[in-house]
């Protein structure tokens, strides 16, 4: 067993947060979109089209997605630096 940077152990961890974020936006969105369908856009015209109160979910999806995409991407970051083999010290 070989021991893991510091650094790769930190990646980790921010590579969870930002899948953990990620998973929490797609969430919201899809809960999001199963209220879209019981959305009433109020009669004054102050308030969003049904459109643009679906599309705001659409574009909450798309950030969830890209956080994910972050998160695997520092993932993979963590993997390629825990497997480099460390320098023996001499001394």
């Amino acid at each position: 067993m070989t021991d893991v940077p510091r650094i790769g152990r930190v990646l980790d961890l921010v590579g969870l947060l930002f899948l953990l974020a990620g998973g929490g936006f797609v969430a919201r969105a899809w809960v999001g979109f199963q209220e879209v369908q019981s959305y009433v856009p109020p009669t004054d015209g102050t308030g969003l089209t049904a459109v643009e109160f679906a599309d705001q979910f659409w574009r909450m999806q798309k950030m969830g997605v890209g956080l994910i995409v972050v998160g695997v991407g520092v993932f993979v970051a963590a993997w390629w630096i825990a497997r480099r083999p460390v320098p023996e010290e001499t001394g």
